[in-house]
């Protein structure tokens, strides 16, 4: 399972100070990361079956029938009031703790016509992974997360990145972000990159005016969306 360094355990608020995360926000993000990926991993062969399914443009280069190297997901945004399980929240009161979970899915099958799996591609080889966000109230950048890995060969099926931070107070007015998650392979000769299409939701909406309850949901081609606002 792959574990998080110390470059994980600063965040980037909108005006890009670094501050320290208390040990109690990183422990119960890294129960909630490590659980994840445990999930993922016993679900592989379901997961590999939903991206053989999905449109294949997310994540470059594509081969015969559909079949990807890899590709990446989110999850969140989450906050850790309480005891779990947590109550995930898309609403997050300026300087609030919060969770956003990216991963990155490497293919474990052959490739058509026993073609080498993506684990072997991407084995050895180094990625950049970026959270970019926007801040749509302002129509500008927002707060932003980066790191450089150097894939282990093989390459592991699931590779974690967290982004833990504090938004900044957006002032009188609540700031709508969007986030999403791009992976970018560095060395020349083949190159690969992906972006998150796949995002799980994990608020439930309750139902109103007679519209339904919407529970927990993967969501396609939709970014990551919260609002940020003085409390």
């Amino acid at each position: 399972m792959a574990t998080n360094t110390e470059e994980d355990l600063t965040v980037h608020q909108d005006n890009n100070t670094d501050i320290e995360i208390p040990a109690e926000i990183k422990e119960k993000a890294q129960q909630f990361i490590d659980n994840y990926v445990a999930y993922l991993k016993d679900r592989t062969q379901a997961y590999v079956h939903r991206m053989a399914e999905a449109k294949p443009e997310a994540g470059e280069p594509v081969l015969a029938g559909g079949y990807q190297y890899w590709n990446c997901l989110t999850v969140g945004p989450i906050q850790f009031h309480r005891d779990p399980p947590y109550r995930p929240s898309k609403i997050i009161a300026a300087g609030e703790w919060t969770l956003m979970l990216g991963i990155v899915w490497i293919n474990p099958a052959n490739g058509p016509g026993g073609s080498l799996p993506g684990t072997i591609v991407l084995g050895g080889r180094t990625c950049r992974m970026s959270f970019e966000t926007i801040n749509l109230s302002a129509v500008a950048n927002g707060p932003e997360k980066h790191k450089t890995i150097n894939f282990p060969s093989p390459a592991k099926v699931v590779t974690p990145f967290r982004w833990v931070f504090r938004p900044a107070d957006p002032g009188a007015n609540p700031n709508l972000y969007e986030t999403t998650l791009t992976a970018d392979i560095v060395e020349t000769g083949q190159p690969m990159a992906a972006f998150s299409t796949w995002h799980l939701d994990l608020d439930i909406e309750p139902g109103f005016l007679r519209l339904p309850t919407v529970a927990p949901q993967w969501q396609y081609d939709i970014p990551a969306r919260f609002l940020v606002y003085r409390k």
